[in-house]
C-alpha cells in the first residue's frame, strides 16, 4: 500500500516582481519509495516547486504537509535531516577542499563545534567511491568542471543520507556516461533502501527511463501525474511541449522512449 510522504492542499507560489504565479493552485499527493520526476517547459515552476517541497520558500496561499505534519511547522534542523537538496546551480567563492564539502552533509546530525565521527567519515568515503570521485578528495570545488560539481553536490547529498532526495537538474553538466551512472545510483537508493527521490530534469528520455512516477507540469499547474508508464505519452508531450513526436515502449525493460521530429522552419 502506497504511503503519503508529501501533500499540497491548493498551493500557489508567485514571486513579488511578477504578477504571475510561478505556482497555480496545486493539488497533489507524493507517495513515499518512488523515484519521481517532474519535467515542463523552461519556466513551467519545477524550481519553484522544488524549493516548496524543500521548505526553502512559503506558499503564497494553500498548505503543504510532510508526513503528515504542516511543513511550516518543521524546524530547519528537523527537515535537514529528513531531506537533502541538490540544487541546479551550485556556486561557492571560497576554495573548500571537496573532502570538507562532503562532510558538510553530515552537519545537521553533528553536535556545535564536534568532529566528525568515524561513521561520518565511513560515509564520505564509501559515497566518494560510489560516484567515483575519491580522486577529487584534495581538489579545490573551485577548480573543478561543472559536471564534477554536480557529481559532488549529488555525493554530498548521499552522504546526508536522509530518506528524502530532492534534485533540480542534477545531470545537466553531465556527459551522457556519467548522467546514466549517477541516475542509476539514485534509483538504487530508492529501490534497494526504501528512499524517495524528487527530481526535475529536460531530459525526457532520462526522466522515461529511471523514474517510477511523473509529474507533468505546465504555466505553473500539473496537467498529470502518475506511473511513467501511463503518462508519457504522444499526446501529453505534444500538448505540453508544442513538439511532434512517437513514444516508443522497450518490451524486454517496460521503459519508454520518445523521439522527436523536427519543426519546420
Amino acid at each position: 500500500m502506497s504511503i503519503e510522504l508529501f501533500r499540497l492542499d491548493k498551493v500557489s507560489f508567485f514571486y513579488k516582481s511578477s504578477k504571475k504565479k510561478a505556482i497555480d493552485e496545486i493539488s497533489i499527493s507524493i507517495e513515499k519509495g518512488y523515484f519521481w520526476g517532474i519535467i515542463g517547459p523552461n519556466g513551467s515552476g519545477k524550481t519553484t516547486l522544488l524549493d516548496l517541497l524543500a521548505g526553502f520558500k512559503k506558499p503564497s496561499s494553500g498548505r503543504i504537509f510532510f508526513n503528515g505534519k504542516e511543513i511550516l511547522k518543521y524546524k530547519k534542523k528537523e527537515l535537514a535531516k529528513a531531506i537533502s537538496f541538490v540544487p541546479q546551480k551550485f556556486y561557492v567563492s571560497i576554495p573548500f577542499q571537496v573532502k570538507d564539502i562532503l562532510i558538510m552533509g553530515r552537519h545537521p546530525f553533528m553536535g556545535r563545534f564536534s568532529p566528525p565521527s568515524s561513521y561520518d567519515l565511513y560515509l564520505v568515503k564509501s559515497i566518494s567511491e560510489l560516484l567515483k570521485i575519491s580522486d577529487l578528495s584534495d581538489r579545490y570545488i573551485t577548480e573543478l568542471s561543472g559536471g564534477e560539481i554536480q557529481r559532488v553536490i549529488i555525493a554530498r547529498a548521499l552522504v546526508q543520507d536522509t530518506p528524502v532526495i530532492i534534485l533540480d537538474e542534477p545531470t545537466s553538466n553531465m556527459d551522457i556516461s556519467h548522467a546514466i551512472e549517477v541516475l542509476g545510483i539514485i534509483q538504487d537508493q530508492v529501490r534497494k533502501k526504501g528512499k524517495t527521490a524528487i527530481m526535475a530534469i529536460h531530459d525526457i528520455n532520462l526522466a522515461g527511463m529511471y523514474c517510477d512516477k511523473l509529474i507533468i507540469i505546465k504555466d505553473g499547474r500539473i496537467v498529470c501525474y502518475g506511473d511513467t508508464s501511463e503518462i508519457l505519452e504522444e499526446r501529453i508531450i505534444k500538448d505540453v511541449f508544442d513538439v511532434e513526436c512517437k513514444v516508443i515502449k522497450e518490451n524486454s525493460t517496460g521503459e519508454r522512449y520518445v523521439l522527436f521530429k523536427k519543426k519546420s522552419v
